[in-house]
């Protein structure tokens, strides 16, 4: 392990690395709460710290045995190096004080904070590599002695469901499909785990979290029969076809990959809490009321041709008599009534009086005028 570079940087990486985030939502809140005191109580320019067990205590809440759990979790992996072992006064047999003093009291532990070097990758595939190694150099096991009637066994798995050993703590990849359709929607939970995956292949910066956490992160969405490019999409546009600003430089700039895929999706949610539909999904509505309007046309072109007696081919989209039938004669247009004309003639009337009392009024100014 190395040591980190500053409070931010380590707090980024321990919440985003994966053995963090398969961790339950409550162990996992509070591991970041632990985390989060330690960090705070750190030394600028050294990054050591030394908060004491108590303290971490009466600040979370957590009880005794919770607090040292998680203080070990992170030591036992790397994300604390210890620097100084807390000491405490002893009991000191056959003496009468019945205490033994070192002159320092009670000290607690100093430690530095680290990130570690291997990654979750790296030690996944030294287990591997040491598993394949042991299998290979083991010879055959036989669970009975040979027999001269019986064929011999040359099973080695372990014969009792104890025997076996299964490491838990890393999943499986191999089960994910490798390959998957971006616009092809996902029913069952290892379709939903390759659409995942498909993602975290199309967008670098979803790779910093599994493909299990992306299904349980995006379960809303692909229950309602999104596919793989529509949250692509989603995540680059607004439900109003509007394109996100992005004010950071890289993807690194991002510190928490969930809280930013929450925000986007976000914008995907309607006035009453409700999913709205997807591009694809939008797409079909309209591509099914195209098909509607083409079958409503269609079927008022057979019933013109059933008016005019002509029979429709297959394949035939406007037969030629009804396309050449003369459209229906247009009726001349009605005369104006005698109440319109009589009104018409009343305005006109009036708009010329209005105007003969202008010019007079214009008139009558000029001579005032040129009398002066």
């Amino acid at each position: 392990m190395r040591r980190a570079g500053s409070q931010k940087e380590w707090l980024r990486t321990l919440k985003e690395t994966p053995e963090a985030l398969e961790l339950r939502c409550d162990g996992y809140a509070n591991l970041t709460r632990i985390a989060n005191l330690i960090a705070w109580a750190a030394d600028w320019s050294t990054m050591c710290s030394r908060p004491t067990i108590a303290r971490l205590v009466e600040v979370t809440g957590l009880s005794h045995a919770t607090v040292k759990r998680w203080v070990r979790w992170l030591r036992v992996r790397g994300w604390l190096g210890t620097v100084e072992e807390g000491t405490t006064c002893q009991f000191r047999k056959g003496t009468a004080a019945g205490l033994l003093d070192d002159g320092l009291g009670n000290r607690a532990a100093v430690w530095v904070l680290a990130v570690p070097r291997r990654t979750r990758a790296n030690r996944l595939r030294d287990v591997r590599d040491q598993d394949r190694d042991q299998v290979v150099e083991q010879p055959k096991q036989t669970s009975e002695p040979p027999s001269g009637s019986l064929p011999e066994r040359t099973r080695v798995d372990p014969t009792r469901t104890r025997e076996a050993h299964h490491d838990h703590r890393f999943r499986d990849h191999s089960r994910i499909a490798p390959t998957w359709h971006l616009h092809t929607t996902a029913r069952t939970k290892r379709d939903k785990l390759a659409l995942c995956e498909r993602l975290r292949r199309e967008l670098p910066l979803l790779r910093r979290v599994t493909a299990w956490y992306l299904r349980w992160l995006l379960s809303s969405f692909i229950d309602e029969g999104w596919t793989a490019a529509d949250v692509l999409h989603a995540l680059d546009r607004r439900a109003d076809d509007s394109a996100w600003t992005y004010t950071w430089q890289g993807s690194d700039e991002i510190r928490h990959v969930p809280g930013w895929v929450r925000h986007r999706l976000a914008a995907w949610f309607g006035e009453d809490g409700r999913l709205v539909p997807s591009r694809s999904q939008r797409r079909a509505a309209a591509d099914a009321a195209q098909r509607s309007g083409q079958e409503a046309r269609r079927a008022e072109l057979e019933r013109r041709a059933a008016e005019l007696g002509v029979e429709l081919e297959a394949g035939e989209q406007v037969p030629r008599a009804v396309a050449l039938a003369p459209a229906p004669a247009l009726s001349a247009p009605a005369a104006p009534s005698g109440e319109y004309l009589e009104v018409r003639a009343e305005m006109e009337r009036r708009r010329r009086e209005r105007a003969m009392a202008e010019q007079a009024l214009i008139a009558e100014a000029r001579g005032g005028r040129s009398a002066g």
